[in-house]
């Protein structure tokens, strides 16, 4: 009777041990709230890209939650860096203001605009528990004008517990060292999809890469 009872218990044990072990793990793979910014490049690299831009910002705010909030910032030089719409959870502007971007003249500035999004976004954006907050920064890499540097842009990041999820968009070269380095050094991630079928195929993988722990 004992020998069975112990029997019992030891199977008992090893039935509940992969649950209790999915139970610990699930946490980290549970989408949470986000607070987070588009930072899109509106060099003149990206004029034949432009569509395929305001498709991905429209596409990736219509998978926001009703605890999500979202601003769009756009770049080239530094003077060109502009807020083009503030923080909101109202998809509907993130949308109209994508839709409202424009391609401009002049030496795309990177580092400038992710700096500037990270101080925006560290003070707008909510701080309740459990909030992820996030850049998705969408641009060729292609870095010529920032006074920021890469290391005090990612030692900002870092302090602020703001991640970096990368976009990479070209019809020419892609120079990826920087944008990796910015999405690894940050906890974020990179996608660099080549054709409009890859950027389909990537959507929910992009929106996912923002709101995980």
């Amino acid at each position: 009777m004992i020998s069975r009872l112990i029997s019992l218990i030891l199977s008992l044990l090893i039935v509940s041990a992969p649950m209790a072990a999915q139970a610990q793990e699930s946490p980290s793979k549970v989408a949470s709230t986000v607070s987070y910014g588009f930072v899109v490049d509106n060099s003149g690299s990206y004029r034949q890209l432009l569509d395929r831009v305001i498709s991905l910002v429209r596409t990736i705010a219509e998978k926001n939650s009703g605890g999500d909030e979202a601003f769009l910032v756009t770049f080239v030089d530094t003077p060109k860096i502009v807020v083009r719409q503030e923080i909101t959870s109202e998809t509907s502007e993130i949308t109209e203001a994508a839709e409202n971007m424009f391609i401009q003249g002049g030496p795309t500035a990177i580092l400038d605009a992710v700096r500037m999004s990270l101080e925006y976004l560290a003070a707008n954006g909510k701080d309740d528990p459990g909030r992820t907050k996030a850049l998705l920064l969408i641009t060729d890499g292609d870095e010529h004008n920032s006074q920021a540097k890469i290391e005090t842009v990612i030692a900002f990041a870092k302090d602020a517990k703001i991640k970096i999820v990368v976009v990479g968009m070209s019809d020419e070269k892609m120079n990826t060292k920087l944008l990796d380095r910015l999405a690894k050094e940050t906890g974020g991630t990179t996608f660099y999809p080549k054709t409009a079928k890859e950027m389909t195929q990537a959507i929910d993988n992009i929106s996912s890469a923002i709101r995980r722990n």
